[in-house]
């Protein structure tokens, strides 16, 4: 047989013939993302990744119709202007329990054009038009009530000790722990150590990677997409670094949450908003100025009640370098912290924001917790006849140990209190339980069968010597975190203390 040799044949031809087909194809596919902005259609039969059956990290492949039916919306929702400049950052004072009533205007530090601003707000209408019209339905258990957190790689550590502290007071709550990517699952933390006290690891990028549009997510961004993508109809989203005093159950059979569906806790500042995020919403610059900001260590949310405030939060945070700073404009703590209120605020969706503002255990600026109050108490005295009620206090049942150093043995290294006198600690929360945290942290370090990824060769760490020479740590992470157990309390860890640690009230 012949073979031509002709022009028509020859590689420049095929080249020429290959570029032109690909090129057909995705402008098919821009045509069709385009439509699905403008028209309301969808991508999903175009983005819809073929992939295997089974993760050996994650289990078996989702079945999920959530993703397949969002992320085309949130992709076709993206700004279409650069994200916004910042001149200087936010200054916030102190908001006080029950403050007046305030007239003042939200001051803006945001460079950003009229252009630019009108851009945003067309595509944050369409977002919203579009859950409106057809909220996609998200993926839980209904009447299944858990607890939902993301860690990995250094946050590991503090992780496991408030797995412990909740385990403590009798929860027996499920829980389920995000990772950002593959990269961060530890076998022996995730296989063996977590589920020995009811928690699972999930890989947020195994979900994300079967739809081809290019999210990822990380930091912040993670914990709107952890709840989510949480098994849970009723969800308590904890920080790593962020424990229950007391058994959380009764939280989800009790006002406020019954009532609204989700439940806020308030942070130390005022609102450093920029004026620019309610002329894109639509909101009163007043609604920023007199309520308060948001610490968002705890969450308390249903998924069934508040679906559409979930995914318009998801949205802010998926966009977060245009959001947070409009939302903080470089303030105390700019992230996820102010979305999920905002995006309640700007559907109408009711919702609880605790009275009680947080209080420091400890010295701020010195590596102090945040306690958040018990948002039953506050709400029965908010409850309260004639207002008799708002001048309580509700009493403590978060611990946040945000403020670092962390609750990472192989990173803190102390040889005073970190957590304020064992008398203020008995006052607030009922007990010593410093004591208490640092002897989980203790157990932890000097447990053969407790290795985590960041503390490397837990009994042969490394730190700098006089001369920048690196010297061995005297019994590596065990050692360590007992020399500064001694040092804080002033006995060894595993003797009995000369007097009570105080008695839980």
């Amino acid at each position: 047989m012949r073979f031509s040799t002709g022009a028509a044949h020859s590689p420049s031809r095929r080249i020429l013939l290959l570029t032109s087909i690909s090129v057909l194809f995705i402008l098919g596919l821009l045509y069709e993302y385009q439509y699905s902005y403008a028209k309301g259609g969808t991508v999903q039969s175009f983005l819809r990744k073929p992939a295997p059956l089974w993760n050996f990290a994650t289990g078996p492949k989702s079945t999920s119709k959530f993703w397949p039916a969002f992320a085309p919306i949130l992709g076709a929702a993206a700004p279409r202007c650069p994200p916004p400049g910042l001149n200087g950052k936010a200054t916030a004072g102190n908001r006080p329990k029950n403050p007046p009533h305030y007239n003042d205007n939200l001051s803006n530090l945001i460079s950003m054009s009229d252009t630019d601003i009108d851009s945003l707000k067309r595509s944050h209408d369409w977002f919203i038009s579009q859950i409106r019209a057809n909220p996609p339905a998200l993926d839980y258990e209904p009447q299944t009530n858990g607890i939902v957190t993301s860690a990995g790689g250094k946050y590991f550590p503090p992780l496991l000790v408030s797995l412990r502290m909740l385990r403590r007071t009798g929860s027996t709550l499920p829980v389920e722990v995000f990772l950002a990517n593959a990269d961060e699952y530890e076998p022996l933390i995730c296989d063996t150590i977590f589920p020995s006290l009811n928690a699972k690891c999930t890989v947020l990028s195994t979900i994300l990677d079967d739809f081809l549009l290019p999210f990822t997510f990380n930091k912040y961004q993670l914990k709107a997409f952890a709840i989510l993508f949480s098994s849970f109809e009723n969800v308590l989203f904890l920080d790593a670094d962020n424990f229950p005093l007391h058994q959380p159950e009764p939280l989800f059979e009790s006002e406020p949450y019954t009532n609204h569906g989700m439940v806020l806790w308030p942070d130390y500042w005022s609102s450093t908003a920029s004026p620019i995020f309610p002329t894109i919403t639509g909101l009163n610059e007043s609604t920023f100025i007199n309520r308060p900001t948001i610490e968002a260590g705890q969450i308390l949310v249903s998924k069934q009640k508040h679906n559409m405030t979930l995914l318009l939060a998801a949205y802010y945070n998926a966009y977060g370098e245009y959001y947070y700073h409009l939302l903080t404009q470089g303030g105390p703590g700019e992230g996820d912290k102010e979305t999920f209120a905002s995006a309640a605020l700007t559907l109408g969706t009711p919702f609880y924001t605790v009275s009680e503002p947080p209080r420091p255990l400890g010295q701020r600026g010195d590596g102090a917790a945040v306690l958040q109050a018990n948002p039953i108490k506050d709400s029965t005295f908010l409850n309260e006849p004639e207002g008799t009620g708002k001048h309580k206090t509700a009493p403590a049942f978060f611990i946040h140990a945000s403020w670092p150093p962390k609750l990472n043995a192989l990173r803190n290294f102390r040889d005073r209190r970190q957590w304020g006198s064992k008398e203020d600690a008995i006052e607030l929360v009922g007990e010593d339980i410093e004591v208490v945290v640092w002897g989980e942290m203790v157990e932890m370090a000097c447990d053969h069968y407790t290795v985590f990824r960041d503390w490397g060769d837990k009994w042969d760490i490394k730190e700098d010597g006089d001369e920048g020479e690196k010297k061995a740590v005297e019994g590596g992470v065990c050692g360590r975190v007992k020399r500064s157990f001694r040092g804080m309390f002033g006995w060894e860890y595993g003797e009995k203390e000369k007097e009570s640690p105080g008695v839980r009230r």
